[in-house]
């Protein structure tokens, strides 16, 4: 399974397409600014680790990436699919965007291209995602595509060493449409 190019809207200026490992350098300076991994539970970004993990999603049939760039085709971010499991019908929703490109709305629009494909092309009923309890930005992210907050999940994964408490958010598809964003309680528009 490929990643194929998924629109987002013409006002973004920015275009979702297949990760390449050239990206590799530009995913892993952004991922190394302060602040960027301090709520999520990245290892290793190294270019040479990033690239390594560009790799394994052109052998990988569980998992897809896609970049987010700019008209130009310079990185902006990324999204993608992890542990897509067909035969449940599941995938696990991830993203992460550079921080000079937060706020225009990238990866909310990604984010929902991405969950609304996988509803439509692979025709899955779930997709979920787990955030870092402290994650505020990409819990406003996932409330502002529809997805619902199912509840804690405790000691789930380990952040540096250290077990931490994760969120599980869901999109579940109930009938022959596609996921729509709605207003976040918690976010203005």
């Amino acid at each position: 399974m490929t990643a194929t190019p998924i629109p987002l809207p013409s006002a973004l200026a920015a275009s979702l397409r297949p990760l390449q490992l050239h990206d590799a350098v530009a995913w892993s300076a952004y991922l190394n600014r302060p602040g960027v991994i301090e709520h999520t539970s990245w290892g290793d970004i190294s270019p040479a680790a990033i690239a390594a993990l560009i790799g394994s999603y052109a052998e990988n049939r569980d998992a897809l990436r896609w970049a987010i760039v700019d008209t130009s085709g310079r990185l902006l971010g990324t999204v993608g699919l992890n542990e897509i499991a067909r035969a449940h019908g599941r995938a696990e929703l991830a993203y992460d965007l550079d921080p000079l490109h937060q706020g225009r709305g990238l990866a909310t629009h990604a984010a929902l291209a991405v969950m609304n494909w996988a509803h439509d092309a692979l025709g899955l009923q779930r997709i979920q995602a787990t955030v870092l309890d402290s994650n505020a930005s990409s819990i406003a992210v996932l409330e502002r595509i529809g997805m619902q907050r199912e509840g804690i999940l405790r000691q789930y994964r380990k952040v540096r060493g250290q077990a931490r408490d994760y969120w599980m958010y869901a999109a579940v598809r109930t009938g022959q449409g596609t996921a729509v964003p709605r207003p976040s309680p918690h976010q203005s528009t």
